[in-house]
């Protein structure tokens, strides 16, 4: 009987050992630890499982058109360029149609600045003597290519305390070239007398004054679109006044006598010019000019000659005359509509910046 128990105990043993080291095993697999009890953990390295860490290095500064940057030259913390001078570096990020003008201002005026392409290719630039500004001086007056460039600061810095300074980079518009180029591409293709051409003229024209506000051209024939395709006299002024305050001309077209002479009843009943021409009147700063239709000059006229100005109304229209001290006739003329509101703003133009007088 003894005999036949002892397998019996043994197997129930072997099934009691084997289910403990079974549990044991699912415990360790449970904790991710991978290790067999009893082994001693592998060391981590300082910093963490990729190493030490390194400090990043400080972002560059970003540059934005018309907005000042304040920064300093300091032998502590500025970067070391060639020769024992000091650099404090921005990004820019420009078009090559842009025109810019870089000031920089500083107690130290012997600082300096330079421009880096891409591949640190140093990109022109001259300081003009009567406005202190830093400028582009490329083939195109514009940078090389559109893109990010680097800014420097340079200079030398004697002492601990540094040199501060002030940084600004202005868009004035678009270069030269590239507003002659597509404001004469507007011109070549503007035909008044199609509905379609005049719409996608004055949308060109808005587009290019928004682009840049700074040249006259766009707001000159803008002036001319508002005025005898819209209509509006309102737009019309508005275009004029801001081509002339940019050292452009107002254009205004006019009809008159070969010999300036008023409206006479003709043998025909009609009242109308004895001998009818046609032509442009501008106006600019101190200035009115009257052409022919050819843009050949009659007439130069500046503030101090013009003694008298007039609106004359009559049955059939509304003409400006124009008194001169030392010219026997005065001249009279129609504007192009020969509408009173036309003949307003014609005086009122010739007013205010012929003769420089404001209400």
């Amino acid at each position: 009987m003894k005999r036949q128990l002892i397998p019996h105990i043994a197997a129930v043993l072997v099934l009691i050992l084997f289910s403990s080291l079974n549990a044991a095993f699912n415990v360790y697999a449970q904790s991710g630890s991978g290790e067999l009890p009893g082994a001693k953990p592998t060391p981590t390295p300082k910093g963490g499982a990729k190493g030490p860490s390194k400090p990043a290095a400080p972002a560059t500064p970003a540059l934005s058109f018309n907005q000042e940057m304040k920064g300093r030259l300091d032998p502590r913390a500025s970067e070391k360029g060639a020769a024992g001078t000091y650099f404090e570096e921005y990004l820019l990020n420009a078009r090559s149609e842009d025109w810019l003008a870089f000031r920089l201002e500083s107690e130290n005026p012997s600082l300096g600045l330079q421009i880096l392409d891409k591949d640190k290719a140093e990109v022109a630039i001259t300081k003009d003597s009567a406005t202190g500004e830093f400028k582009l001086n490329t083939p195109g007056g514009g940078l090389p290519a559109d893109g990010e460039y680097r800014v420097r600061v340079t200079g030398a810095v004697s002492g601990r305390t540094g040199v501060p300074f002030t940084l600004k980079v202005n868009r004035l518009g678009l270069t030269t070239n590239i507003y002659n180029e597509r404001f004469n591409r507007i011109v070549l293709n503007f035909r008044e007398n199609d509905a379609a051409s005049v719409d996608e003229t004055q949308t060109k024209l808005e587009e290019l004054a928004s682009a840049d506000p700074n040249r006259a051209g766009a707001f000159e024939l803008l002036g001319i679109i508002y005025l005898y395709n819209r209509h509006d006299v309102q737009k019309a002024e508005q275009s004029m006044e801001q081509a002339i305050k940019l050292k452009g001309v107002a254009v205004v077209k006019i009809t008159f006598d070969s010999q300036w002479r008023k409206i006479a009843r003709l043998r025909s009943g009609k009242f109308d010019w004895e001998d009818a021409r046609t032509g442009w009147l501008r106006i600019r700063p101190g200035e009115l000019v009257l052409t022919d239709p050819s843009n050949k000059t009659l007439a130069t006229l500046n503030g101090a000659q013009v003694k008298e100005l007039s609106k004359i109304v009559t049955a059939t229209s509304f003409m400006v005359q124009i008194i001169v001290g030392n010219v026997r006739r005065p001249f009279i003329f129609a504007p192009g509509s020969k509408e009173s509101a036309e003949a307003d703003l014609v005086v009122k133009l010739i007013t205010n910046h012929v003769m420089r007088k404001t209400n």
